[in-house]
């Protein structure tokens, strides 16, 4: 284990207990077990088999190392549930409820700034440029980590487009065998941004096509439907045609 992740296990370990805590009734119901051994069994998994594991990428300067960190207690959730008759996509469906029982716990006027952000086009241009230099430094010390890249203008036919060129979710589930998840990770984008009402589109995934994850927004359009996940509704992980 790289030491920055054993240094930061309680850390972790808090993060974890906070995310099954939303679904601890959930949890419980779908096993016949105790929350208490549920959340055990999901943290030791976590430690064994992704911290152990985990590439180095920055560690708390880099953006993108929460989301490693946190997409993977999602899948060590999923590897435990599975020995009870879990099914992957029942584990996907609680990676929502986390999700929307998480956002929508912060308070309303707190989401209405965070939605007008996220629907600002300027001041989103102005916010991933930045990151797009700082991710390029990261990534020149750190390979392998998350690097993205603003499209000046934007793609046409939206308002607002950026693509990630590098995914360590992605280059980790393929490596160590947990494909199985991406599709429903890749959702939780859909459920952030639903719920704060940016209408997310998506044409492209490092996991899915090979080439890079595609982030674009059209502020017309209505935010889609992301509970059945968006790739079980005929569309992959795509939607060419905004709905208006």
């Amino acid at each position: 284990m790289h030491r920055y992740y054993q240094k930061n296990l309680k850390k972790w370990h808090k993060t974890l207990n906070s995310y099954m805590n939303y679904i601890s009734y959930e949890l419980e119901s779908l096993t016949g077990q105790s929350y208490d051994t549920l959340i055990q069994e999901i943290w030791t998994n976590y430690q064994d088999e992704m911290l152990e594991r985990f590439p180095y990428i920055g560690g708390d300067a880099a953006s993108g190392t929460k989301n490693l960190i946190g997409a993977y207690m999602f899948v060590s959730m999923g590897e435990v549930l599975k020995k009870y008759g879990v099914t992957t996509a029942q584990s996907g469906h609680l990676m929502i409820l986390i999700y929307e029982r998480q956002f929508k716990k912060i308070p309303s006027f707190l989401r209405s700034i965070m939605g007008k952000i996220f629907t600002n086009p300027r001041f989103l241009t102005k916010i991933f440029l930045k990151k797009d230099r700082k991710n390029a430094l990261n990534a020149a010390q750190n390979p392998g980590s998350f690097e993205t890249q603003t499209q000046i203008p934007p793609e046409k036919g939206y308002d607002f487009s950026y693509h990630n060129l590098v995914c360590p979710l992605a280059d980790f589930a393929k490596k160590y065998g947990y494909e199985e998840y991406m599709p429903y990770l890749c959702n939780l984008d859909y459920v952030m941004f639903g719920i704060l009402g940016a209408p997310l589109y998506r044409e492209h995934t490092c996991f899915d096509d090979g080439d890079y994850c595609d982030f674009k927004l059209k502020l017309s359009a209505k935010p889609m439907d992301y509970d059945p996940p968006v790739f079980t509704q005929g569309n992959g992980y795509k939607q060419l045609t905004p709905t208006f």
